[in-house]
């Protein structure tokens, strides 16, 4: 059996797959239903760093050429797992309408689905610049809804927080979307002109 080299890498991919999916579900349906500032922002930090570790993994595999197969695999698996997780939490405690939730969860199933049909075919994937994008906003979306104290199911008293938090959300759901058409619609222009194993779909 070949031994799996546990790297920086890997190690970050890991805490968002295995560590955040347990800790912060149980600290917003602990402390977020209290609507404390102190409380709130404390766990939308935590919530941002295991978010900068999407990042922070592939920036010190590229650097340090520590790419492997397995972290290309778990990668966006732990994405879809720290997202899901806290998107659940955040329905469980009325914190977002479970109908927002559904959108991203069901978008994030949709691309694994793609994925996997993309592996099938023998097609290569890459990280897409919408795909960033998509990340970047959807986490800064979260993080602002578990800040917020005024927040109940998507109404609060404060304009400032409501706009913001409500526009953030707005463009982290209309580029998941518009992203996740994109790529099928890649999909479908790969598969038509025959492609080769060594062509790229962007399918994240």
């Amino acid at each position: 059996m070949k031994k799996i080299n546990l790297s920086l890498p890997l190690i970050l991919t890991l805490s968002r797959l295995i560590i955040a999916p347990i800790i912060l579900p149980i600290l917003i349906t602990l402390f977020l239903p209290y609507n404390i500032f102190g409380l709130n922002l404390f766990v939308s930090i935590i919530f941002i760093f295991f978010g900068l570790t999407d990042f922070l993994d592939g920036y010190f595999a590229r650097k340090y050429n520590q790419v492997t197969d397995l972290g290309r695999l778990l990668d966006p698996t732990a994405d879809k797992f720290l997202v899901s997780s806290v998107l659940i939490a955040l329905v469980l405690i009325r914190k977002i309408f479970i109908f927002w939730a559904i959108i991203l969860i069901c978008r994030e199933l949709f691309i694994s689905c793609l994925r996997l049909f993309a592996q099938e075919k023998n097609l290569s994937i890459q990280v897409s610049e919408y795909g960033k994008i998509k990340s970047t906003m959807q986490y800064l979306a979260i993080a602002i809804i578990i800040a917020n104290p005024y927040n109940l199911l998507g109404f609060n008293s404060n304009i400032i927080w409501n706009t913001i938090e409500q526009v953030t959300l707005l463009m982290a759901i209309i580029l998941s979307v518009y992203s996740a058409f994109k790529y099928y619609q890649e999909l479908n222009k790969l598969l038509k002109i025959n492609s080769s194993d060594s062509e790229f779909i962007n399918l994240d």
